[in-house]
């Protein structure tokens, strides 16, 4: 079957933990998950390392392992792929960074991704930052997924500014941006919106505000080479993950655009790419929220309704196209603080002619037991493929 079989690549945003945690407690072992396990029965499960650099793990260069791509010498920032396609040139020597609304309590980081922000109230507030970030040398614009980029001279910005969802519960006056101008956009931004009545009406609600603009990651645009010989042409990928979607757009993958969190979407593209496509990379962005969740049976549930409602009508669409399906994390992450860490994450591989190891369920400890690590990860869909 080498090189023959369709491939569909699921892609679980955030999903693993990481190795050091008791394996038995993390989500993906204590999930009820039986289309994963059934599969990995039948399969292989191995453990993949994505990424090696510390520095990398925060950007898109994971996401880029899993494309095959190599992301050494490329513009591999989160706001680089954001940039893909959708925002206007930064101009010379200018480039991009990345910018989320996030809810603070006192000074502590409570969340970083405000849940229930409508298109309305985003739209009011992006208005309310507009002119005092344009009058301090930034300007604020939508990218890919319509996710939020300042763009602006590079001596803006500090690129050692982590992204918020590396400092969930952090007291933000140890992060305070090393550049004054970019500490000034921080402060600027908390000033609009401290008191803007989208917060005050958000507040009276019992919701959580977005109380400031926390932005990071600056690149300059992403310039990425194209996919491996192994999957150019039939080649396409869909989600609802902006970053995933910019780094799909920049390496020429086509995209198709799919509801957040709707898996009877991504399975029905699924369907129609099997007959056609040789690649499809599927992104599931719901594994990237429930990471916030630091409650590990409230991930748990997560996974199991991933595995009811996308994972066992896909592996139903791959086995009547006689095709194979990967299953994978994008990143593991620290039980306690839900930052990203550079140790390895399952990868389940399954679909025809791929003969079955030793069974393993699907979780750290299963893939754990296949031996050393693949790596580099950007060599994974090549080994998928040549099965």
């Amino acid at each position: 079957m080498r090189g023959t079989a369709p491939l569909v690549v699921l892609v679980l945003g955030s999903a693993a933990e990481r190795a050091g945690c008791p394996r038995e407690l993390s989500p993906l072992a204590r999930a009820a998950k039986p289309h994963l396990d059934r599969l990995a029965l039948t399969g292989r499960v191995l453990s993949v390392r994505l990424s090696t650099a510390p520095k990398a793990l925060v950007t898109a260069a994971p996401l880029l392992s899993i494309l095959g791509i190599d992301s050494q010498g490329c513009h591999h920032a989160r706001a680089s792929c954001l940039a893909a396609r959708a925002a206007p040139a930064p101009g010379p020597d200018g480039c991009y960074a990345a910018a989320e609304f996030i809810s603070l309590f006192r000074e502590l980081l409570a969340d970083p991704e405000p849940a229930g922000l409508s298109v309305p109230e985003t739209e009011v507030l992006l208005a309310a930052l507009e002119e005092p970030l344009r009058r301090a040398g930034a300007r604020l614009t939508m990218g890919e997924g319509g996710r939020l980029l300042v763009s602006g001279p590079s001596a803006l910005f500090d690129p050692a500014t982590p992204p918020p969802d590396q400092l969930l519960g952090a007291d933000l006056r140890g992060f305070e941006p090393r550049v004054p101008a970019h500490a000034l956009l921080h402060r600027l931004s908390r000033e609009v919106l401290d008191g803007h009545d989208v917060n005050a009406v958000r507040r009276d609600l019992g919701r959580n505000g977005a109380d400031m603009l926390w932005i990071s990651g600056p690149g300059a645009p992403a310039v990425l080479p194209a996919v491996p010989a192994a999957v150019r042409g039939a080649v396409s990928a869909a989600g609802d993950d902006g970053v995933f979607r910019g780094a799909c757009l920049a390496a020429g993958i086509a995209w198709q655009e799919t509801p957040p969190g709707d898996a009877a979407a991504l399975v029905a593209v699924a369907r129609r790419s099997l007959a056609s496509d040789r690649v499809l990379f599927l992104h599931w962005r719901r594994g990237l929220l429930d990471a916030y969740q630091r409650d590990l049976a409230t991930r748990a549930e997560g996974i199991g309704e991933l595995d009811r409602t996308l994972v066992g009508p896909l592996a139903e669409a791959v086995a009547a196209a006689k095709g194979r399906l990967l299953v994978l994390p994008d990143l593991p992450r620290e039980t306690a603080s839900g930052r990203a860490v550079a140790d390895c994450v399952p990868a389940l591989i399954w679909g025809a002619g791929v003969q079955a190891m030793t069974a393993r369920k699907f979780d750290e400890a299963g893939a754990a037991t296949a031996g050393e690590p693949l790596e580099p990860g950007h060599g994974l869909l090549a080994y998928v493929l040549n099965l």
